[in-house]
């Protein structure tokens, strides 16, 4: 088994998110198209997404950022020997020193909005934004959903609503897997 459906089947046994089948070929092939050498990626997880982007031709350089240190000591494990820097730390507080060719943003879904805004300014000049969930299209299947789950549907829309009301930003929100947006300032 190749180490990236190790590091999938991994996290499926150990209920850890990663992202979906389409969206990840949709992030690789805009990857490809957009020679991006330059990631930050917010929300390690086991590492899933961090290590199939670095596979990528122009690729050289990706930084992954995981508050929770279970999850970050697992994808350390699996990301040692890639070009991948896994760092434990807040993406709130989290500062880095250089801009890249793409932000992917698959954190805390209650504060999307507070992380596009900090992070554009990390952005490139013909750099861009992914970020994921933009549906929680997986509620859509339960039967009965919890105070907590209703408030993060309805932050989750407000975000969306604040996306496509700003006029800073272009913003393309494609209907794959749970939805995705695509933002550049330019």
């Amino acid at each position: 088994m190749d180490k990236l459906a190790l590091i999938k089947a991994k996290s499926i046994q150990d209920h850890i998110p990663y992202v979906r089948d389409k969206t990840l070929e949709l992030i690789i092939d805009l990857i490809n198209k957009n020679k991006v050498k330059s990631i930050l990626e917010i929300g390690t997880a086991y590492g899933y997404s961090a290590y199939a982007m670095s596979k990528c031709k122009y690729v050289n350089k990706v930084i992954t950022v995981e508050k929770n240190v279970e999850n970050y000591r697992m994808a350390i494990d699996f990301l040692k020997d890639s070009k991948v820097n896994c760092i434990n730390f807040d993406a709130f507080i989290y500062a880095p020193d250089l801009q890249f060719d793409l932000i992917f943003i698959d954190g805390p879904k209650s504060h999307q909005e507070q992380l596009v805004k900090k992070y554009m300014n990390y952005l490139s000049n013909n750099g861009f934004m992914i970020i994921d969930n933009i549906y929680l299209k997986k509620f859509e299947k339960l039967p009965l959903l919890s105070k907590n789950q209703r408030n993060l549907i309805r932050k989750v829309k407000q975000f969306k609503e604040w996306l496509l009301s700003n006029k800073e930003l272009v913003v393309k929100i494609v209907d794959i897997d749970d939805g995705v947006a695509i933002i550049s300032n330019n």
